[in-house]
Order: C-alpha cells, then sequence, then structure tokens
C-alpha cells in the first residue's frame, strides 16, 4: 500500500494518475502547501514540502519525476516504460530529464513569480514574459517532437507523457491557446481520454471536493481519497 502525499491541481497529479494507471492499492493524504503549517508527516517526506511526496515500504520519495520512474520500475508489467537495454532508451532519459530541467521551471515561474521577486509587481510581469518566451520555445520544440507521436515515444505510452500532460493541462503556461499547438492537444485528449487518469482529473479539478478518509467520513485533518 503506497501513500501519496498531495495538494488538487498540482504536480502531484502525475504520480496519481500513475498510480491509477497501474492499479495498485493506495491512499492520498491531501495537504497543504505554501503555508507555515506543514503537516509534520509531509514534512518528513518532502524536505521543501512539495508535492507529490510517495510513502512506500522502502520509505520515502519525492521530486515528480522520480516518483513515477519508481512506480513505473516497481510495476514494469504496467509497461511505462522504455527498459534499459533497448532502442529509445537514450532518447526516453533526454526527454525525462528536458521535462524535469526545462519545462517545468519555466512552468513554476508562471504560477510564482513572487517567489524570486517577492513585492516587486514590475519585476514580477517582467520576469512573467521572459518565462513565457522561454516556454514558447520549448512548447514548439514538444510540438516538433510529437510529429513521430502521438506519444513522445512514438506509438508507446510511458511515463513521459503523463509527465507532461498532467502539466499541460493548466492553459497558464500557453502564450495563446492550447488549440495552437494541434499535436499537443492530441496527446492530452488522447491521454485524458484514459478511464484511469480521467478519473484522477475530475478528482483534482473538483474545487468543491470534500475530503474523505477511508470510511466515507469527513476528514478535516486533510486525509483523503482510498483507492
Amino acid at each position: 500500500m503506497y501513500t501519496l502525499f498531495a495538494y488538487p491541481n498540482s504536480y502531484a497529479m502525475t504520480a496519481h494518475a500513475v498510480l491509477e494507471e497501474i492499479g495498485v492499492p493506495y491512499d492520498v493524504r491531501w495537504v497543504q502547501i505554501f503555508s507555515d503549517q506543514v503537516d509534520p508527516d509531509f514534512a518528513r517526506a518532502s524536505p521543501h514540502a512539495r508535492v507529490p511526496a510517495l510513502v512506500t515500504d522502502e520509505g520515502t520519495i519525492f521530486e515528480t519525476g522520480a516518483v513515477a520512474m519508481y512506480l513505473a520500475e516497481r510495476h514494469a508489467d504496467a509497461d511505462l516504460l522504455v527498459p534499459i537495454g533497448t532502442s529509445g532508451r537514450g532518447a526516453f532519459l533526454q526527454w525525462f530529464h528536458y521535462l524535469a530541467s526545462t519545462l517545468q521551471p519555466d512552468v513554476m515561474i508562471q504560477f510564482h513569480p513572487e517567489l524570486y521577486f517577492p513585492n516587486d509587481e514590475d519585476t514580477q510581469n517582467q520576469f512573467l514574459a521572459a518565462s513565457m518566451t522561454r516556454l514558447e520555445k520549448v512548447l514548439d520544440v514538444i510540438e516538433g517532437l510529437l510529429t513521430h507521436g502521438p506519444y513522445f515515444c512514438g506509438d508507446k505510452r510511458t511515463i513521459l507523457d503523463y509527465l507532461f500532460v498532467m502539466q499541460a493541462v493548466w492553459p497558464e503556461i500557453f502564450p495563446g491557446r492550447v488549440e495552437d499547438y494541434p499535436r499537443i492537444h492530441n496527446l492530452i485528449s488522447t491521454l485524458l481520454a484514459r478511464p484511469a487518469v480521467a478519473r484522477v482529473y475530475d478528482i483534482h479539478m473538483d474545487e468543491k471536493r470534500t475530503p474523505l478518509k477511508a470510511d466515507g467520513t469527513e476528514a478535516p485533518n486533510g486525509y483523503g481519497i482510498r483507492r
């Protein structure tokens, strides 16, 4: 049984979708982020109090990519990796790190420029514009890659698609409309059409969701759904 520390409509959606996709038992423990009152268990699992963090029988893991890779390797029957020693492994690793080191930082800037320039709105706006220019180039690169799609690895669905799509559902990261990127739009639609991903997306998008404990009662202490 896994426990996922999560916050709605955050990077935790990726780990949540992978858990649901591979079909293993898990709990979701909803926590607050950007708060002075951090759940002590969450703080122990994630030193910067960022989601996702995953509790396993081998210990805790934080960072979205690490959680996704860990789950995909441990549950290889889900077939969400390009295995070591097979053709395309190098490209898989390349795009795995590209999403974390090139895409994700500028995505985060679009939502939280104040973390970099507190109390300076003018500089924040300039920072947002510069970051969006970088994002536009990244999205162009991904759109070009998907010429061989529909997935990052052609016809093979991998954790790369979850790592990208669960960010690309946020319209704020696009310089215009997502429809301006037809291949990206198709990938988003394709992945969200999967029942497991759709279930997770609906949970996170439901702003009126009341967290529930495993027994179905309300959980003001932040415990969430149980699969």
